[in-house]
């Protein structure tokens, strides 16, 4: 969400910030890359404002944002839907591909985990292919939140699409309903794709 919807909606609606825990001393994160597979969801939370909103606005979850795991070649690629984190001046916020290892930098993850569809394993290849797609075509940052419009996606309206298109629903129905100012609306938010009961966590960290 733009920033200013974020700090209204913090600044009105919500009092408690959460924080994943104690930062490790050491910020060379070790990722099993070799357990990887194509369609593996990886979850973050960040350290700015934004990421602690949206954490406070999914009561109970864990993270502010989560893309898709694709390999291209010997590296590891996060396939996922960011406003607010250009590349160059100028760059629209939109679907990005970004090296694992950069989506889960020190700047922008104070914790993470990366999670597995439980069933069959050629619905999350499928849905890992159709996200590069939709990454090569660098398509748009959704602010206006509006999953039945698939020209412009955010992140977990992304995540769901891919799933859905390849043969399930991620999110098993669940939508948030939030009613705060200036942060009001229903959403599909990271817990509502977590929570799914064919998911397994494959990979956490905390700094």
């Amino acid at each position: 969400m733009r920033k200013s919807v974020y700090i209204l909606g913090l600044g009105l609606a919500v009092s408690i910030i959460l924080s994943c825990g104690k930062r490790n001393k050491d910020d060379n994160l070790c990722l099993p890359i070799d357990t990887f597979a194509d369609g593996d969801l990886a979850f973050r939370r960040g350290a700015g404002l934004l990421s602690r909103v949206v954490v406070t606005a999914d009561q109970g979850g864990m993270y502010s944002h989560v893309g898709i795991l694709k390999r291209r070649g010997n590296e590891w690629y996060v396939i996922h839907a960011v406003p607010d984190e250009p590349d160059f001046e100028g760059d629209a916020d939109r679907v990005k591909v970004e090296p694992v290892n950069r989506f889960f930098g020190p700047d922008r993850a104070v914790c993470g985990a990366v999670m597995r569809f439980k069933g069959d394993s050629s619905i999350a290849r499928r849905a890992a292919q159709a996200a590069w797609h939709i990454g090569s075509q660098k398509l748009r940052f959704d602010h206006h939140y509006n999953l039945e419009d698939t020209t412009e996606m955010y992140c977990t309206e992304l995540v769901n699409h891919v799933y859905r298109k390849a043969g399930t629903d991620l999110s098993e129905g669940r939508i948030s309903h939030i009613d705060v100012p200036a942060f009001s609306g229903s959403y599909l938010l990271p817990s509502d794709i977590a929570d799914n009961r064919q998911l397994e966590i494959i990979f956490q960290f905390v700094r």
